[in-house]
């Protein structure tokens, strides 16, 4: 199952969507597999952009609003030669029934997605089952090359077909044998055996070796080291929280400030006031001395200096540009537009 991707306009300087079906698809068929077509699966997400909303764009307006990309692919190939001739006991047992058959080979399956739960791409057990059904006959053995929380091997063994399973994460070894309950023992007798190794790969060697590689033909380069940024969104085990918290290094100026990370990032809507930068700077410093601090975004994402600009705010969500603003330490930027601009102005104003 494969998902499209958001290319955020806050890494690369502009919105664009990653079609990673496409390039999957290349990759398989130059291999040897014959592509046989899509499932669409549509589900139920939570498509948040880096601000924290769940409306994506321009709303309520035209023209740059964004799909909230509620749905995968699921990308079906064959691979060629003859597979072996199933028994008729097999048959027997792998017959689905005219409403199964219906639904799973339509081109549309509707279901929820699976509680994320201590794996960053755990999916529904209907899932594998549909696909396990389709395409594997009773006693059959189903490969996942990405076990993941392994959902796949359940399913196979909930339908009595047999699995193999890697994943390169060992710390996933507990929960998949949670999992699969692997301590209780059942009528089919189920063994389970995991294996560990060793084995080192010189990845960039690897990728170069490959019959078919990626050439981005937008030449979307970032302009920030991403190692640097991340959100909230789940990435690895340990992101639980939908902010992203940093600290403050250095006060450059009222304008610029540089982050724990060495990020530099601008103060959005904020413009230095020579006569008492040496009191905003004070300010800044005060405010923010043993804090933690987050950020969010607006349309622009970059000055022309490619500095970063954000809304910054401490974790107990007071809002430092407003605050900078309010005290009479800083004017409004009026040089651009940006959400808050008609506050700020305000504040300026009293």
């Amino acid at each position: 199952n494969i998902g499209d991707q958001f290319a955020r306009s806050v890494y690369y300087g502009r919105y664009k969507v990653i079609p990673i079906r496409t390039e999957i698809i290349k990759f398989c068929e130059t291999i040897g597999f014959d592509y046989m077509g899509a499932v669409i699966w549509q589900k139920v997400t939570t498509t948040n952009t880096t601000g924290g909303a769940t409306i994506m764009g321009s709303f309520p307006y035209p023209r740059n609003g964004i799909l909230k990309l509620d749905y995968e692919f699921l990308l079906l190939f064959r691979k060629q030669g003859i597979p072996p001739k199933p028994t008729k006991e097999q048959k027997e047992l792998s017959a689905m029934t005219k409403d199964e058959w219906n639904t799973y080979f339509s081109g549309h399956w509707y279901f929820a997605g699976a509680k994320q739960d201590g794996h960053i791409a755990v999916f529904p057990e209907e899932l594998p089952a549909r696909l396990i059904k389709m395409f594997a006959f009773s006693g059959d053995t189903v490969l996942d090359p990405f076990l993941g929380s392994g959902t796949t091997s359940l399913a196979a063994r909930n339908l009595g077909r047999n699995s193999i399973g890697y994943e390169i994460n060992s710390d996933f070894i507990p929960i998949v044998k949670e999992k699969l309950n692997i301590n209780q023992s059942d009528l089919a007798e189920t063994e389970y055996v995991f294996l560990t190794d060793s084995v080192k790969t010189d990845l960039n060697k690897e990728i170069k070796n490959l019959p078919y590689i990626f050439k981005d033909p937008h030449k979307l380069d970032k302009k920030i080291d991403l190692k640097k940024l991340q959100f909230g969104s789940k990435i690895d085990k340990n992101s639980r929280e939908r902010e992203v918290y940093y600290s403050v290094k250095e006060v450059i100026s009222p304008e610029l400030i540089k982050l724990n990370n060495d990020l530099i990032v601008r103060l959005l809507g904020v413009k230095e006031n020579k006569s008492v930068n040496g009191q905003a700077i004070k300010f800044l410093l005060e405010k923010t001395k043993g804090q933690k601090v987050f950020m969010k975004f607006d349309s622009r994402k970059y000055d022309e200096r490619n500095n970063l600009l954000c809304y910054l705010y401490l974790k107990n969500k007071t809002f430092i540009n407003a605050h900078i603003i309010k005290k009479g330490l800083a004017y409004v930027d009026g040089s651009t537009d940006f959400k808050y601009k008609d506050k700020f102005l305000n504040f300026q104003r009293h």
